[in-house]
């Protein structure tokens, strides 16, 4: 067990986040990879975005949700494993950190622990893995969050938002949004980051909604001028534009640490009366945390992961063969956060696939696989 203490945070020299995109992988409604721009989708701006009238309720029932399940770390494991060039460092012969991160994980671990400080109703569950002296993070639902999902899945709400989604974007950015398709919820585009934040190395994935681009993209993003554009819709409270009242914290920090970690400066909302988006209007990013009910500082948020990953590389020594390591926060112990050792064959949290240390080993250190 250990704390992390954030009450003196406004006197602490805050973490920056340096962001570098590094790539980009596709995954495909049967959850299948790609390693291509087939997902990728492009922002259509509506024509009078102060006179919208999107049916969020249209054809809603069609929607493929995907299956309630853990895809764990596979997806960036396969693009590690097919980018091994881009990311290993020299080694020398008693070396044996060969990736230049120090963090492995999906954008969402990240996320709860930015949400932290102001989560009142929820917990989670991250847990590690070493190998070859990078730490792998991959998270996990609590009992009440898996019945959460669960909810959330069956939600009119929850599908409405992706109804809107579907009513802005396009395969190709002269193309019209077709809503006639139903929207199958495990396609996926996802981009890889590399990140400095503080002194920690991180490399993660996030899941993009669409990008702003007159022209379509071929092959890849990577030094291409575009715009990561991220989609919500909020209630209106009377047509001149106001909102209806303010949000909770945890869904304004939620709705922060998903754009700052993704470099995403402007959230396309849909103001909605009921079952229908009136307006469209853009927000920046900097901006969210008004919408809070309560005084919201994002710094308290970058304090509580810096914290947190300082703590897990002070904590996480052995390799992923010998042990796992479990750590898990509850909202009603606030600053606590506990951790366990646990078997490296426990099926519920292994994570740390064997197809991917065997590639590794082959391409890295071929002497050892001989051995």
């Amino acid at each position: 067990m250990f704390k992390i203490k954030i009450k003196n945070f406004s006197k602490r020299k805050l973490p920056e986040l340096i962001m570098e995109l590094i790539g980009s992988f596709s995954i495909d409604g049967d959850l299948q990879y790609h390693a291509d721009l087939s997902q990728l989708k492009y922002y259509i701006p509506p024509s009078d975005p102060n006179n919208a009238n999107y049916d969020l309720g249209y054809n809603v029932t069609s929607i493929c949700h995907k299956p309630d399940l853990y895809t764990k770390l596979d997806d960036i494991l396969k693009w590690i494993s097919d980018n091994f060039n881009q990311l290993e460092k020299p080694l020398s012969p008693n070396e044996g950190h060969w990736l230049s991160v120090d963090f492995v994980c999906n954008r969402g671990a990240l996320k709860k622990l930015f949400s932290s400080p102001y989560k009142k109703d929820d917990g989670w569950i991250i847990c590690a893995s070493k190998y070859r002296d990078t730490i792998y993070l991959c998270e996990y639902y609590t009992d009440k969050r898996a019945s959460n999902v669960s909810f959330n899945i069956k939600n009119k709400v929850y599908s409405h938002g992706l109804k809107f989604i579907q009513y802005m974007v396009a395969d190709h950015p002269a193309h019209k949004p077709n809503l006639s398709v139903p929207f199958n919820e495990c396609k996926k585009f996802r981009c890889v980051f590399k990140t400095k934040f503080g002194d920690h190395s991180l490399l993660y994935t996030g899941k993009i909604d669409s990008i702003s681009s007159e022209q379509p993209m071929e092959d890849t993003l990577i030094g291409k001028k575009f715009k990561i554009i991220e989609m919500k819709t909020l209630s209106l409270y009377n047509k001149n534009g106001n909102l209806y009242g303010k949000l909770n914290p945890d869904r304004v920090v939620d709705w922060w640490s998903q754009n700052y970690l993704t470099g995403i400066d402007t959230t396309i909302c849909g103001l909605k009366v009921k079952n229908a988006v009136r307006m469209i209007k853009e927000y920046p990013t900097h901006i969210l945390p008004q919408f809070s009910k309560i005084d919201c500082n994002v710094d308290k948020c970058k304090m509580f992961c810096e914290i947190f990953l300082n703590h897990v590389k002070r904590i996480v020594i052995k390799d992923h063969d010998e042990c796992m390591y479990k750590f898990q926060w509850d909202s009603s112990t606030k600053d606590i956060v506990r951790y366990s050792e646990e078997s490296p064959n426990n099926e519920m949290y292994t994570f740390l696939k064997p197809w991917f240390i065997s590639k590794t080993e082959k391409h890295k250190f071929p002497i050892n696989v001989r051995n």
